[in-house]
């Protein structure tokens, strides 16, 4: 049997299974960002704590030629960082002097 008072409960009931869901999702997105970012922890502290432990193989030559090989990579690195910044600059030169010729298109043969 229907009565009037089910009218008035129905939205609140809906509202509190949308509410509830909604809060559900949230914690869930909360929980697996959580997750991600203590698991990306552990694998860097296993990274640095394996460059740690990897500081000598006990052969020196083998160690000399890593080294120059890792001081090697990084001035490379170095290098096409000061590259790509080059590249940026050139880029946003270029976007600038466009952006001057258009405004200077815009306005006219000034005096």
């Amino acid at each position: 049997m229907f009565h009037l008072h089910h009218l008035f409960f129905l939205p609140f009931f809906v509202m509190f299974h949308v509410v509830g869901f909604v809060l559900l999702f949230i914690g869930a997105m909360v929980l697996m960002k959580v997750f991600r970012r203590g698991r990306a922890g552990l694998c860097a502290k296993r990274t640095t704590s394996n460059a740690g432990n990897s500081g000598s193989t006990k052969n020196r030559a083998f160690d000399d030629y890593r080294q120059a090989t890792v001081r090697k990579l990084e001035l490379e690195a170095e290098e096409f960082r000061k590259y790509l910044d080059g590249l940026r600059r050139a880029a946003d030169a270029a976007a600038f002097e466009a952006f001057l010729k258009s405004r200077r298109a815009e306005s006219g043969p000034a005096a």
